[in-house]
Protein backbone atom coordinates (compact mmCIF):
# COMPACT_ATOMS: atom_id res chain seq x y z
CA UNK A 1 0.00 0.00 0.00
CA UNK A 2 1.52 3.53 -1.14
CA UNK A 3 2.35 6.05 1.45
CA UNK A 4 0.70 9.51 1.16
CA UNK A 5 2.49 13.01 2.72
CA UNK A 6 -0.09 16.10 2.57
CA UNK A 7 1.81 19.07 1.09
CA UNK A 8 0.21 22.59 0.34
CA UNK A 9 0.03 24.05 -2.93
CA UNK A 10 -0.91 27.45 -4.52
CA UNK A 11 -3.52 28.63 -6.23
CA UNK A 12 -1.09 28.76 -9.30
CA UNK A 13 0.47 25.20 -8.67
CA UNK A 14 -2.97 23.91 -8.46
CA UNK A 15 -4.23 25.78 -11.91
CA UNK A 16 -1.29 23.96 -13.43
CA UNK A 17 -1.64 20.22 -12.14
CA UNK A 18 -5.24 20.83 -13.40
CA UNK A 19 -4.30 21.99 -16.62
CA UNK A 20 -2.16 19.03 -17.16
CA UNK A 21 -4.71 16.40 -16.08
CA UNK A 22 -6.01 13.73 -19.17
CA UNK A 23 -9.27 12.91 -17.30
CA UNK A 24 -11.58 13.43 -14.59
CA UNK A 25 -10.31 9.96 -13.23
CA UNK A 26 -6.65 11.01 -12.99
CA UNK A 27 -6.01 11.65 -9.23
CA UNK A 28 -3.70 14.73 -8.33
CA UNK A 29 -0.67 12.70 -7.41
CA UNK A 30 -0.73 10.68 -11.10
CA UNK A 31 -0.74 13.77 -12.83
CA UNK A 32 2.52 14.65 -10.50
CA UNK A 33 3.59 11.17 -10.97
CA UNK A 34 3.34 11.92 -14.85
CA UNK A 35 5.11 15.21 -15.14
CA UNK A 36 7.48 14.81 -12.27
CA UNK A 37 8.95 11.06 -13.06
CA UNK A 38 8.62 11.52 -16.75
CA UNK A 39 12.27 12.75 -17.19
CA UNK A 40 13.57 9.86 -15.20
CA UNK A 41 11.50 7.34 -18.01
CA UNK A 42 12.93 9.26 -20.66
CA UNK A 43 16.44 9.35 -19.47
CA UNK A 44 16.23 5.24 -19.21
CA UNK A 45 14.22 4.86 -22.72
CA UNK A 46 15.95 2.66 -25.41
CA UNK A 47 13.58 4.04 -28.16
CA UNK A 48 12.91 7.18 -30.02
CA UNK A 49 10.46 9.35 -28.14
CA UNK A 50 7.41 10.23 -29.45
CA UNK A 51 6.70 14.17 -30.11
CA UNK A 52 5.26 15.82 -26.93
CA UNK A 53 2.01 16.74 -27.23
CA UNK A 54 1.29 21.01 -27.24
CA UNK A 55 1.33 22.11 -23.72
CA UNK A 56 -1.98 22.67 -22.13
CA UNK A 57 -1.12 26.11 -21.19
CA UNK A 58 0.06 27.52 -24.51
CA UNK A 59 -0.18 31.19 -25.55
CA UNK A 60 -3.09 33.33 -24.41
CA UNK A 61 -5.80 33.40 -26.83
CA UNK A 62 -6.19 36.48 -29.28
CA UNK A 63 -9.24 37.56 -29.89
CA UNK A 64 -9.90 41.34 -31.38
CA UNK A 65 -7.50 44.22 -31.01
CA UNK A 66 -7.48 45.15 -27.37
CA UNK A 67 -6.86 48.73 -26.02
CA UNK A 68 -6.65 50.32 -22.26
CA UNK A 69 -6.57 54.05 -22.15
CA UNK A 70 -6.07 55.15 -19.13
CA UNK A 71 -5.70 59.66 -18.74
CA UNK A 72 -4.90 59.57 -22.87
CA UNK A 73 -2.17 56.99 -22.67
CA UNK A 74 -2.83 53.81 -24.31
CA UNK A 75 -1.44 50.28 -24.15
CA UNK A 76 -2.04 47.00 -26.13
CA UNK A 77 -3.55 43.60 -24.88
CA UNK A 78 -3.76 40.44 -26.26
CA UNK A 79 -7.82 39.77 -25.34
CA UNK A 80 -9.77 40.73 -23.16
CA UNK A 81 -8.69 39.70 -19.80
CA UNK A 82 -5.11 41.13 -20.43
CA UNK A 83 -6.54 44.08 -20.98
CA UNK A 84 -8.87 44.00 -17.90
CA UNK A 85 -5.78 42.82 -15.86
CA UNK A 86 -3.76 45.56 -17.43
CA UNK A 87 -6.35 48.72 -16.52
CA UNK A 88 -6.67 47.15 -12.79
CA UNK A 89 -2.49 47.30 -13.00
CA UNK A 90 -2.59 50.89 -13.83
CA UNK A 91 -5.19 51.64 -11.57
CA UNK A 92 -3.57 50.38 -8.45
CA UNK A 93 -0.46 52.07 -9.67
CA UNK A 94 -2.18 55.40 -10.18
CA UNK A 95 -4.32 55.35 -6.87
CA UNK A 96 -2.76 53.29 -3.89
CA UNK A 97 -5.99 52.39 -1.90
CA UNK A 98 -7.56 51.00 -4.87
CA UNK A 99 -7.53 47.46 -5.15
CA UNK A 100 -8.64 47.97 -1.24
CA UNK A 101 -11.46 49.74 -2.14
CA UNK A 102 -12.37 47.61 -5.19
CA UNK A 103 -11.81 44.40 -2.99
CA UNK A 104 -15.27 45.15 -0.92
CA UNK A 105 -17.33 45.33 -4.46
CA UNK A 106 -19.15 42.43 -5.67
CA UNK A 107 -21.67 40.60 -7.67
CA UNK A 108 -24.21 38.38 -6.36
CA UNK A 109 -21.21 36.68 -4.49
CA UNK A 110 -17.91 37.01 -6.48
CA UNK A 111 -15.56 40.17 -5.51
CA UNK A 112 -13.47 41.76 -8.12
CA UNK A 113 -10.18 41.57 -6.28
CA UNK A 114 -9.07 39.27 -3.44
CA UNK A 115 -6.16 38.78 -1.70
CA UNK A 116 -6.71 35.04 -1.65
CA UNK A 117 -8.50 33.58 -5.58
CA UNK A 118 -10.18 31.35 -3.12
CA UNK A 119 -11.89 34.50 -1.55
CA UNK A 120 -12.57 35.75 -5.10
CA UNK A 121 -15.98 33.22 -5.77
CA UNK A 122 -17.43 32.73 -2.62
CA UNK A 123 -19.87 29.41 -3.21
CA UNK A 124 -17.44 28.34 -5.38
CA UNK A 125 -14.38 28.50 -4.60
CA UNK A 126 -13.51 25.66 -6.91
CA UNK A 127 -13.30 28.24 -9.96
CA UNK A 128 -10.36 29.81 -8.39
CA UNK A 129 -7.87 27.13 -9.73
CA UNK A 130 -9.02 27.89 -13.48
CA UNK A 131 -9.70 31.98 -13.41
CA UNK A 132 -8.25 33.28 -10.49
CA UNK A 133 -5.50 34.92 -11.50
CA UNK A 134 -2.38 37.11 -10.23
CA UNK A 135 -2.81 41.04 -9.87
CA UNK A 136 -0.14 42.48 -7.96
CA UNK A 137 1.32 42.56 -4.64
CA UNK A 138 -0.70 39.40 -3.74
CA UNK A 139 -4.01 40.44 -5.56
CA UNK A 140 -5.91 38.40 -7.17
CA UNK A 141 -8.65 39.11 -9.80
CA UNK A 142 -11.31 37.23 -11.69
CA UNK A 143 -11.35 35.97 -15.47
CA UNK A 144 -14.30 34.21 -15.61
CA UNK A 145 -15.95 37.16 -16.87
CA UNK A 146 -17.80 38.30 -20.45
CA UNK A 147 -17.74 40.90 -22.01
CA UNK A 148 -21.10 42.64 -20.09
CA UNK A 149 -19.48 42.03 -17.22
CA UNK A 150 -16.06 43.22 -17.62
CA UNK A 151 -17.79 46.63 -18.79
CA UNK A 152 -19.86 46.90 -15.98
CA UNK A 153 -16.56 46.37 -13.44
CA UNK A 154 -13.90 48.66 -15.34
CA UNK A 155 -16.93 51.48 -14.53
CA UNK A 156 -17.25 50.79 -11.15
CA UNK A 157 -13.19 50.64 -10.80
CA UNK A 158 -13.28 54.38 -12.96
CA UNK A 159 -15.60 55.68 -10.59
CA UNK A 160 -13.89 54.28 -7.64
CA UNK A 161 -11.17 56.49 -8.95
CA UNK A 162 -13.03 59.58 -9.58
CA UNK A 163 -12.09 58.81 -13.17
CA UNK A 164 -14.85 59.33 -16.03
CA UNK A 165 -15.25 56.25 -17.85
CA UNK A 166 -15.49 57.22 -21.34
CA UNK A 167 -13.28 59.99 -21.06
CA UNK A 168 -10.60 59.25 -18.78
CA UNK A 169 -10.91 55.49 -18.46
CA UNK A 170 -11.73 53.20 -21.53
CA UNK A 171 -11.29 49.40 -22.77
CA UNK A 172 -11.27 49.60 -26.55
CA UNK A 173 -12.17 46.01 -28.93
CA UNK A 174 -11.22 47.14 -32.53
CA UNK A 175 -11.46 50.84 -31.57
CA UNK A 176 -14.92 50.43 -30.01
CA UNK A 177 -15.52 51.55 -26.67
CA UNK A 178 -17.02 48.06 -24.32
Amino acid sequence: MPRFKQIEIDVEVNRAIEQARLSFAESENEILRRLLLKSRVAKTAIHARAPAPPSPQGPPRARGLWTVELSGARESAANLRDAYGLLLRRLAERFPDFLERFSHEKARSRRFVARNGLHLYGTAPHLAGKHAKPLVDGWFFDTNLSTVQVAQRVRIAARLCGLPYGKDVRILDDLREI
